[in-house]
């Protein structure tokens, strides 16, 4: 009889988990699971505190959900990916496992442990089996007619829309095991990691609880997305970024449940769907990371980014975090940031801008900090954007292109609500001169504890095409 160990990591579900699912699919094999922490590698990685509480929460849910299919999660905290190899060997001989099932992760350091991890498996005459499970497509099914991965998004897109298309989809749910699991006392301690406490009725925990709240967003906010999402007071995201980034949901199930209570009801196509547009923004850097595994080290992807010089000025890069820049929506942004680990999709790239474009701060630290702030912390999608933004990556916008905070605050949060939920000291300015400090008289400035803009928009603006524009001539 074969034994099969399960190893979790990025894939924290029961359903739609094709590791799970086919190390099941023999009924008569016992199956065991088993998931490692690597506390210091998350601190290498500046995975947020967040994160890895969401991470906790999670895996301590998904040990109960596995015990009710007759399935024990075993687990060890080790240090580092490397290191962690060799507890997952030393449990294999000890349980006598034949077969390795786990879910591909794409990242440099995850794929380099993998490569490892599997030949000293291999060695020791243990099977393993790999599944693409955290893409709507698996990577290397979409290139152009060279095999290469596209790089421009549009491309990228009509051929994941023709596939997904086609799409045909399966429950993948584990089937329950004959023998009972001996009950065990055996608790999960929090990682040795730093503890940061997250609003659960925002980021629930469990795949019950947040498939929930995925149908309740098909069924309530899903008709108004298009014309909604971009407004930041108005409750009308999904919110289930930070359950992605951890595989407590797979990217497959929020396409079926846009096929199931969406497309069908309204008629809505695949192309024109604004929420799939962005779900397929997250499999188009899944895929360049697959291609291009040094992206995770930073690297270059335009060879003029080298050109640029970047001031780095740490007073403005220290307000820039802190949400003390003299720009309300701004600030409001960066503080919701560090209240909530979560930040509005549009103030990403309105906050992120305004780091690299008006402040001329290397968009390497903005990456750095969003990573070490967000629930939700992806690297292939934070790397993606962050690239995008400065224009210096696939796809990107041209260097020319700059968010002003201004007037996205007027058009996005019209009547200051959002500000004045993060940025309390400006409860009493009017709505309609919330927007630009610019327009504060001395008697505004005298009654309220608000710092002056620290930059000239058009003068950054002005100085940001220049450098940007001598850097492309090289």
């Amino acid at each position: 009889m074969n034994t099969n160990l399960v190893w979790f990591r990025n894939d924290l579900r029961i359903r739609n988990n094709l590791a799970l699912y086919y190390a099941c699919k023999d009924s008569k094999s016992t199956v065991l699971a088993l998931f490692i922490s690597v506390p210091e590698q998350w601190k290498k990685n500046f995975i947020s505190p967040r994160k890895t509480y969401l991470i906790y929460k999670n895996v301590v849910y998904l040990k109960k959900e596995l015990m009710k299919l007759n399935i024990f999660l075993h687990y060890y905290e080790s240090t580092t990916f490397i290191k962690s190899i060799n507890y997952l060997v030393k449990f294999c001989k000890k349980n006598k496992v034949n077969k390795l099932y786990f879910n591909y992760e794409y990242e440099y350091l995850e794929k380099k442990r993998d490569i490892i991890a599997i030949q000293r498996i291999k060695n020791n005459f243990i099977s393993s089996y790999g599944f693409h499970n955290s893409t709507l497509i698996q990577p290397g099914l979409i290139t152009n007619q060279h095999g290469k991965m596209y790089k421009k998004y549009n491309c990228f897109k009509k051929k994941c829309i023709i596939l997904l298309k086609n799409f045909s989809h399966t429950n993948f749910m584990p089937k329950k095991r004959n023998t009972l699991v001996k009950q065990s006392d055996f608790q999960i301690s929090f990682f040795n990691f730093p503890i940061k406490k997250i609003y659960e009725q925002l980021f629930p925990i469990g795949e019950v609880k947040i498939l929930r709240q995925l149908k309740l967003f098909f069924k309530k906010k899903i008709y108004d997305y298009d014309v909604n999402h971009n407004y930041f007071a108005l409750d009308n995201t999904s919110m289930i970024s930070a359950h992605l980034s951890i595989g407590v949901l797979s990217p497959l199930q929020c396409f079926s449940f846009f096929l199931k209570y969406h497309s069908n009801a309204s008629k809505c196509s695949i192309e024109k769907c604004h929420w799939i547009n962005e779900l397929i923004w997250r499999e188009f850097f899944k895929h360049l990371l697959y291609f291009y595994p040094n992206l995770s080290k930073q690297s270059i992807f335009c060879n003029w980014e080298q050109n640029i010089k970047w001031k780095n000025n740490l007073k403005y890069l220290n307000a820039w975090k802190h949400g003390k820049t003299g720009f309300p929506i701004i600030d409001a942004g960066m503080r919701q940031l560090k209240k909530l680990g979560w930040m509005h999709n549009r103030l990403r790239m309105i906050t992120s801008s305004f780091l690299v474009k008006n402040l001329l701060i290397d968009w390497r630290k903005g990456e750095k900090y969003f990573m070490s702030q967000l629930i939700d912390g992806d690297l292939a999608l934070n790397n993606g954007n962050w690239k995008w933004i400065a224009s210096i990556g696939s796809n990107s916008m041209p260097y020319f292109r700059i968010f002003n905070p201004i007037l996205q605050s007027k058009k996005f949060d019209k009547m200051g609500i959002f500000i004045k939920k993060y940025v309390t000291e400006l409860k009493n300015i009017p709505s309609n001169i919330i927007h630009n400090p610019d327009l504060w008289n001395k008697h505004i400035r005298e009654i309220i504890d608000y710092p002056n803009p620290i930059i000239n928009l058009i003068d950054s603006k002005k100085t940001v095409l220049k450098i940007f524009k001598h850097a492309k001539k090289f």
